[in-house]
């Protein structure tokens, strides 16, 4: 398995997002969000992307130039058209709002519209959360890939949610699919040649499966902690698509790839000391930190921490992929006349 330095995955990324027809900056920012997915071990939310991003800039899906806009602002509240460009530009946009809003009233929110795929949710919820503010970002995936619980057939999205809390160690970043696993894993597991863990995947008949690739041949991903997370799911299917003025997965003349998103921040600072807030949250994680851990377990940790250890030690080792993904990626440079990525690890 190649294992490539953050530093050369970036540029390589970047050079090929350029040639998208994508302006430098547009593409060094999609770059670098993708690789610090990678870093932080969500692989598949990472250069994994690549193909499908090129994918859809072909089709006409992404604008790899545009840049997104305000499309109206009431009070606190703002509601972003992201004109189809990358959607981590539009989501980069809509946080610089979400800040300044936030600062002003207290509390604030903003939806993303005519938005692609923005990436990993927990970069967005670790940088307001350095921002001295409370954040939630939540999205409504495009496509059906998720039974219901109690269902045997694909309803709703996959439809994450992030939480960022500042503390006095960093941000303490909650970020999760509520389905019981992100689809862009089953992409990792095949990549690699590895069956998934049991309870995962249905196949398209209703069948439990350990295959990742029948999720992509009409299979569906379960919803995670039962009933509760389909709950969760199924406000993650509503909220943020419909505030975007967007129509639901599944529902007629739905966009196949949009990916409506919400983003609330809490200014601190309008509640009490920042301070007392980040004293108390740290008082929490070393609470948890002197609870005795379980049988194979070193410690107890908090959201945010096993991504804190894998980004140490892949900063220091290198970023491995995939010899499949590795393959895909030199594919795409020469699809797209780049230069290829150069392995010197």
């Amino acid at each position: 398995m190649p294992l490539v330095s953050a530093e050369q995955l970036t540029d390589f990324s970047s050079r090929l997002y350029r040639a998208t027809g994508a302006p430098p900056d547009i593409a060094d920012y999609v770059a670098e969000t993708l690789v610090r997915a990678n870093l932080t071990g969500h692989d598949s939310h990472g250069v994994l992307r690549h193909e499908a991003y090129l994918r859809q800039v072909k089709g006409g899906v992404i604008q790899p130039a545009m840049r997104p806009r305000i499309k109206h602002r009431h009070g606190a509240i703002a509601v972003i058209d992201c004109r189809w460009g990358y959607g981590q530009i539009g989501a980069r946009y809509g946080m610089a709002q979400l800040r300044g809003l936030a600062r002003e009233h207290g509390v604030a929110a903003v939806a993303l519209a005519n938005c692609n795929h923005v990436g990993r949710l927990g970069e967005y919820a670790a940088w307001l959360a350095d921002e001295a503010l409370v954040g939630l970002v939540m999205v409504g995936c495009p496509g059906t890939q998720v039974a219901p619980w109690g269902g045997r057939e694909p309803a709703t999205g996959t439809n994450p949610m992030a939480w960022g809390v500042p503390t006095g160690r960093g941000p303490m970043v909650l970020d999760y699919a509520t389905s019981i696993v992100a689809a862009g894993k089953m992409h990792v597991y095949s990549d690699r040649g590895e069956p998934i863990p049991e309870g995962w995947v249905l196949d398209s008949e209703g069948q439990p499966t350990r295959d990742p690739d029948k999720l992509f041949e009409g299979g569906m991903l379960l919803p995670f902690g039962s009933y509760k997370g389909y709950g969760l799911n199924l406000m993650m299917a509503l909220i943020p698509v419909l505030l975007a003025g967007t129509l639901p997965s599944g529902a007629k003349g739905a966009e196949a790839h949009v990916n409506p998103t919400l983003m609330l921040a809490l200014s601190i600072e309008h509640f009490g000391e920042l301070e007392d807030f980040m004293a108390l949250a740290d008082e929490l994680r070393e609470n948890a930190h002197r609870i005795r851990p379980a049988e194979g377990q070193a410690l107890v940790l908090l959201p945010g921490e096993p991504e804190e250890r894998v980004t140490r030690q892949r900063q220091r080792e290198g970023i491995p992929l995939p010899q499949r993904t590795w393959e895909i990626l030199q594919g795409l440079a020469d699809e797209w006349g780049v230069e290829s990525l150069v392995v010197d690890r």
